[in-house]
């Protein structure tokens, strides 16, 4: 199963996301959107510029942080996962070091 979606809402979103007002508006959906939805669109999310990405792992992991000790042991096993079924090493690195605490 392909969990990549370039043509999800909130990649999009990010993707032409240019001014302040966009920007809060993707982080608001990436603050609102269901955890399901979000793991699947990491490799999109992982795609997106530096900026972008940094905005969008640092709301993903300030609700990682939320969920109980069970549950980030299962959200860090499917980003794991999916991290593995990508083939660019250096998405698959962004995706694993959104829910590495040693990262900011």
């Amino acid at each position: 199963m392909d969990r990549s979606d370039p043509d999800s809402t909130l990649v999009r979103r990010g993707q032409n996301a240019l001014s302040y007002s966009d920007m809060v508006a993707f982080a608001e959906s990436v603050e609102t959107r269901p955890l399901s939805t979000l793991l699947e669109e990491l490799p999109g999310i992982a795609r997106l510029s530096d900026t972008k990405f940094t905005i969008a792992s640092k709301v993903l992991r300030q609700r990682f942080r939320g969920e109980s000790p069970v549950d980030q042991l299962q959200l860090r096993i499917i980003a794991d996962e999916i991290a593995g079924g990508v083939d660019d090493r250096d998405l698959a690195h962004r995706i694993r070091g959104i829910f590495d605490f040693s990262r900011g």
